[in-house]
């Protein structure tokens, strides 16, 4: 398993953003592997098995859709 701190360095790749994207619209993406790649760099937290967007996964999402 990769550290945390080396899984936030590797930065946003498209398909982590469409994730939250999709999060945010309230669809869950299939599969736990997903989510477990959003929460180890701190974007989601998972809160009784409901993943949650912390401010920073929220923050991702604003400048995200700020550069569409």
């Amino acid at each position: 398993m990769t550290p945390q701190v080396d899984r936030i360095l590797e930065g946003v790749r498209p398909m982590e953003v469409t994730h939250l994207q999709a999060l945010a619209s309230g669809q869950i993406p299939v599969g736990t592997a997903h989510l477990r790649q959003l929460e180890d760099k701190g974007w989601i937290e998972t809160v009784a098995g409901t993943p949650l967007i912390t401010l920073t996964g929220r923050t991702l999402l604003d400048g995200a859709s700020a550069r569409i």
